[in-house]
């Protein structure tokens, strides 16, 4: 797979990336992964998306990243969530958001905590938020505690 072009991985269906190993998966080329559309990502298993690394993984573009489903991100391990970029948690669907495990929550820094925006903080649980540390509590900006609804403030103010 190293020697595709951008082009020719560009051009591959779902179902030609459905049939790559995890290591081929996470062989390939930064620019190489960027060629694929959020719908190839999409079709990825659980298997192959664990062949990501983490730098494939920061290295998806706001496009490929927001085009994930909660099913996809679901096969994402915290160390992969934590090594996501600010721009790429603001990227996620609110609907993603929604269905983060407490697992994965407990991965993000302050600064990606930081980077949830007002339309996906309505969607954390206050399952979510107090099981935050109190490191990730600081990370909320006073206009995301602002959006929170009573439930998460009091969430909030248990978790820190």
């Amino acid at each position: 797979l190293r020697g595709l072009t951008t082009t020719q991985i560009g051009g591959l269906s779902a179902t030609d990336t459905n049939e790559f190993t995890a290591t081929q998966i996470g062989a390939l080329a930064s620019t190489q992964l960027g060629a694929l559309s959020a719908t190839n990502l999409s079709a990825l298993d659980a298997t192959q998306v664990g062949g990501l690394t983490t730098t494939q993984v920061a290295g998806l573009s706001v496009t490929q990243i927001g085009g994930l489903s909660a099913t996809d991100v679901e096969e994402l391990s915290a160390t992969q969530i934590g090594s996501l970029r600010s721009t790429q948690i603001a990227g996620l669907s609110t609907t993603v958001i929604g269905a983060l495990t407490t697992t994965e929550i407990g991965a993000l820094s302050s600064t990606q905590i930081a980077a949830i925006t007002i339309t996906q903080i309505d969607q954390l649980s206050t399952t979510n938020i107090t099981a935050m540390t109190t490191t990730q509590i600081a990370g909320f900006t006073a206009t995301q505690v602002q959006s929170m609804d009573a439930a998460q403030v009091e969430a909030y103010v248990l978790a820190s």
